[in-house]
């Protein structure tokens, strides 16, 4: 009897060993599956921008054409409106956060904070004002802003002409650098020239 009892017993731990065991390897292989998956999944990261009138999104090396624009317009401003007062912080804000570190140049680097200097000795103040954008290569995150820009040295209004930012992107860890940038003159505005 006691036999008996000690046989059964014996089974059953054997059989909550054996079902235990198997648990265990199930939650091993889908701990090693899950974690597989995860790494090989690719992210995609939704921005919101401060003016909720459209949804970005990023990947690692990907964003949206909405995210292209509005970055383009973002640099440009950021470009486009210098004055003595803070010519110096948006060139360091363009070269610190927006170039990108692998190919930064050096020399672009002391050209644009010369040009910072310079327009802090002769008191220019430009102000850029967009009018339009466009996507003018999606596959390469090129992005052309348009607008009107105006050069003033002291009180004196030097120039105002249309003038259209031509921006290359550059996506990398989830962030978007400048790669290209260029600057096209238009046509003058007509107020300039009549006077």
């Amino acid at each position: 009897m006691i036999y008996d009892r000690w046989i059964r017993n014996w089974k059953s731990a054997l059989a909550e060993n054996f079902f235990l065991r198997s648990v265990t390897l199930l939650l091993g292989i889908s701990l090693v599956i899950t974690t597989l998956m995860l790494s090989v999944k690719n992210e995609r990261i939704l921005l919101v921008p401060p003016q909720m009138t459209k949804e970005f999104w990023i990947e690692r090396d990907r964003v949206s054409p909405e995210y292209v624009e509005q970055m383009g317009v973002f640099i440009a401003t950021l470009v486009g409106n210098l004055s003595p007062a803070n010519a110096e912080f948006n060139v360091n804000m363009l070269v610190k956060h927006y170039l990108d570190p692998g190919s930064k140049n050096p020399e672009a680097m002391r050209e644009l904070l010369g040009q910072a200097a310079y327009i802090k000795k002769n008191n220019i103040t430009q102000a850029f004002f967009p009018s339009s954008i466009s996507i003018v290569d999606s596959a390469n995150m090129k992005v052309r802003v348009e607008g009107s820009n105006i050069i003033n040295i002291g009180t004196a209004r030097i120039s105002g002409e249309k003038v259209s930012y031509l921006i290359k992107f550059n996506a990398r860890d989830y962030k978007l650098y400048v790669e290209e940038f260029m600057i096209e003159s238009k046509e003058k505005d007509r107020d300039n020239a009549a006077e």
